[in-house]
């Protein structure tokens, strides 16, 4: 929490503070974190009555202020202040005097518009004094009735970098007025992101955030305030503590005794990378004697870092079971129902809901004017970093030679049965494992007409690039005793679960990756996995086995090509994956993921042999490849953990089942940019695919979970069944979990060749949470669609959607419809 407060030497002078706690001096909770009384700010004055206007705000000058902060000193109340892209480092107060003003970002888009400072409690001010809790925030927002949309906030205070520095409380948002509303903003930090609060305790004081992302970790929602978080993500951040331990606390209410109602979470995602039960929801926060916390999270996805048994702690002394704390209708692998987690019944949970918090004494109810769907023209942004074209290592720790010749991508019975590459590519692996940031790679090179690896599976480590010469193929095992799994089905039968097979190469450390050197005619190493070809002891091959499962209903126990586990910064770069018995590439848990320049050649008619899966990843892009398999292209999955910050660019796709997300999103998937792909329903051998999709975002209550912030531009699909599919029903899944899609935006899409009664669909799960979706510049040959529960902007659109639930609202603005070329599959 806090401590005192007092106006700093960079900010506008502000009025006296007066004490909210009665003391100053630092508790500690019983998990160890630390928490501090608040000295807050009691200042209110009438505004004058004017017409209102708008002020704008550009930090190159291209505007009438420079700084947010010169707009606010000049604005009255009712005006609107329009801040244009652009970084602005200040800090920004507006008074209780300032009622009814607007902020807003001008570009509709909160990255855009970013507002930063890095102060913390305990910063020096001049004098020896120092900020305290509120005097860190970087913007204090005062003023009632105030809206703030589309902007970005963030206290950019680093405990590492500030090692000296021991009340590391930084806020990002102060929201001190009641009837306050945030659309569509990012709220970021670390301790004590954002207070919700009233300088008097017992003032009606409501706050309602919506379709809002906010990030921290200790106590990051905090306050007293009435407040709700609707739709929001909320980013619990990985400070690095192991599985069961503490990373820290969503929330820390204060509310008095006297209010029903604190703070209300519902219909929001919580994501996060962290380790399992590193998080709970809550804990009561008692600065004063009258304090007892009130919190209710509903239909809300928690993933696997909280604490789901027991999701409440205790604070400071104060048990949690004396505070208000309650869950109802959770899902994902965060939630569960015990006795250390207390849920309202039906017919209580029809008394904590949004209308119900904010109504007050006048019945305020700005949900009911909330959009069910981002903005017309709000895009997503991808991956956070700056990705550029690879390079190989330029250090060699060793180097294994070829022994083989495979013309024919089989080699003699003995070297079948034991690999004979092995053990000399996993020693060579072994031995040169990095500890520390620096990377080299293990090169299998050619020996003239010796260009072959035969291997079972193997394991890169950290630090280390699988490098390939051009004309070099590491060819998979076909015994499948090579690949079995302790304790699981035997690998290369069906059964009734999957598993029994470990990965050819299994990647297992940050800064590794598997690369291969490209030559100047376009060859380029290359792995096999030879799903075609017959499996040892077995009448079939790999993809044979995996038809007679579907046609048993049962799971084929195939090896993928490649998976890397939980493995940072990971690359894959002008590499040729062919032939996968199931997956090619799983990238599962990890943050920093960049394919480029990859082939990936299997047929269509090859079942779940998926192209490109992250799943809980963060930070992935994959461009400039080329994609050919007998499932998904990419397929995007936040199961057990979240995926978010992915941009798909420049790819080209063949006979695949489209560019998908899902069909898990249990744990969440957001901010997704695809961008400038085409599609092509067949592939390069002429094989039709069995479900040939454009772009697709699948899931069902079996699995389903929020899928947000999604923007395809330039998109051009060719002889597909299916251009379009948004689909909250996939496969009849049925279950508890609530798939729900929203910003979700199509700019700039061609569909050309459809096949005969090809149709989109656009299914979202009911009247609650609609699909929420902007088609803008749409040309379709087929226009067919099937639609339901859906709230869509449309502009040149020419698929026209329309159904039960279905509202489509017409924006304007310029756009074209792409136009198309599908470039042929290159020759390997």
């Amino acid at each position: 929490m806090s401590q005192t407060a007092r106006p700093s030497a960079h900010r506008r002078s502000r009025p006296a503070r007066r004490l909210l706690g009665a003391a100053a001096a630092l508790t500690v909770a019983a998990s160890g974190i630390a928490a501090i009384p608040l000295f807050a700010d009691a200042s209110t004055a009438s505004p004058a009555a004017h017409a209102p206007r708008t002020l704008t705000v550009a930090a190159d000058g291209g505007a009438q202020y420079r700084t947010v902060q010169a707009a606010v000193d000049a604005a009255a109340a009712g005006d609107t202040i329009s801040i244009a892209k652009g970084g602005y480092h200040e800090t920004v107060t507006v008074p209780a005097s300032k009622t009814g003003l607007t902020l807003v970002g001008a570009t509709g888009r909160a990255a855009d518009v970013v507002i930063s400072y890095g102060n913390a409690s305990g910063t020096p001010e001049p004098g020896g004094s120092t900020h305290g809790t509120l005097g860190s925030a970087t913007a204090t927002f005062a003023a009632p009735g105030m809206t703030v949309k589309n902007l970005t906030i963030v206290n950019s205070f680093s405990r590492a970098a500030n090692p000296g520095i021991k009340n590391t409380q930084a806020v990002a948002l102060a929201a001190e007025g009641d009837r306050q509303v945030y659309e569509g903003d990012r709220i970021l930090g670390h301790q004590d992101t954002l207070l919700a609060w009233s300088p008097n305790p017992t003032a009606q004081t409501r706050q309602y955030f919506r379709d809002d992302d906010i990030s921290g970790d200790v106590d990051f929602l905090f306050g007293n305030a009435t407040a709700v978080f609707d739709h929001d993500t909320l980013d619990a951040r990985d400070d690095g503590a192991a599985a069961g331990g503490v990373n820290g606390v969503l929330t820390a209410a204060n509310t008095e005794a006297s209010k029903k109602y604190g703070f209300l979470i519902t219909d929001s995602t919580v994501v996060s990378s962290a380790k399992a039960g590193t998080y709970w929801l809550g804990r009561p926060w008692h600065p004063t004697a009258t304090a007892v916390a009130q919190v209710v999270v509903r239909n809300t996805v928690l993933p696997a870092a909280v604490k789901g048994a027991a999701p409440w702690t205790d604070m400071s002394g104060f048990s949690w079971r004396s505070a208000r704390f309650d869950s109802y209708a959770n899902t994902g692998p965060g939630a569960a129902v015990t006795a250390d987690s207390p849920q309202l019944t039906a017919g209580q949970a029809a008394q904590y809901t949004t209308g119900a918090y904010l109504a007050g004494t006048d019945g305020w109810n700005p949900a009911a004017t909330a959009p069910s769907t981002a903005p017309a023209g709000t895009l997503a942004t991808g991956d956070a970093r700056q990705v550029s074209e690879p390079r190989v290592p330029t250090t060699v720790c060793a180097t294994v030679t070829a022994t083989l010749a495979m013309p024919n991508r089989v080699a003699s019975g003995s070297a079948e049965a034991t690999p004979p590459d092995t053990g000399r590519i996993q020693r060579a692996l072994d031995s040169c494992a990095q500890t520390g940031s620096g990377t080299v790679a293990v090169k299998l090179a050619a020996a003239s007409s010796r260009t072959a690896f035969l291997s079972g599976p193997l394991t890169v480590h950290r630090g280390e690039v699988l490098l390939l010469d051009p004309t070099v193929t590491l060819f998979g095992s076909r015994n499948p005793a090579n690949y079995q799994v302790s304790g699981k089905p035997a690998c290369g039968t069906l059964a009734s679960s999957s598993g029994g097979c470990a990965p050819l190469v299994t990647v297992a450390g940050a800064n590794a990756g598997i690369e291969a050197v490209r030559a100047a005619s376009g060859t380029q190493g290359r792995i096999d996995g030879r799903g075609d070809e017959t499996i040892l002891g077995k009448g079939t091959s790999w993809w044979g086995l995996a038809t007679a499962a579907q046609k048993a209903g049962e799971n084929q126990n195939n090896p993928r090509l490649i998976q890397a586990n939980n493995s940072d910064n990971f690359t894959l770069y002008d590499v040729d994956l062919v032939d996968s018995p199931n997956f090619h590439v799983v990238y599962n848990g990890g943050d920093g993921f960049t394919a480029w320049g990859v082939r990936i050649k299997t047929p269509a008619t090859a079942r779940n042999t998926d192209g490109i899966d992250p799943a809980g990843a963060t930070n992935v892009t994959v461009a400039d490849s080329w994609i050919m398999d007998g499932d998904d292209g990419v397929a995007i999955k936040g199961g057990s953990a979240a995926s978010r910050n992915i941009t798909i660019e420049n790819d080209h796709f063949y006979g695949t089942h489209g560019i998908s997300i899902g069909s898990e999103t249990n744990s969440g998937v957001s901010n997704v940019l695809v961008r400038d792909n085409t599609v092509t329903g067949t592939d390069a051998y002429g094989n039709v695919s069995g479900s040939s999709s454009g772009i697709r975002i699948k899931s069902s209550p079996a699995n389903g979970g929020k899928v947000s912030d999604v923007s395809y531009l330039d998109t051009c699909v060719t002889a597909v069944r299916a251009p379009m599919v948004f689909d909250t029903h996939y496969s009849g899944g049925s279950g508890s979990f609530v798939p729900w899609f929203t910003g979700i935006t199509v700019e700039g899409f061609r569909a050309t060749a459809s096949t005969s009664g090809a149709k989109s669909t656009f299914v979202g799960l009911d009247a609650s949470h609609p699909l929420g979706l902007a088609l803008l510049d749409v040309a379709s040959d087929a226009t067919a669609n099937t639609a339901a529960y859906a709230a869509i902007t449309a502009r040149d659109d020419n698929l026209e959607p329309s159904g039960t639930g279905v509202t489509v609202t017409g924006v304007s603005g310029s756009g074209s419809v792409p136009s198309c070329s599908f470039p042929a599959f290159p020759a390997l």
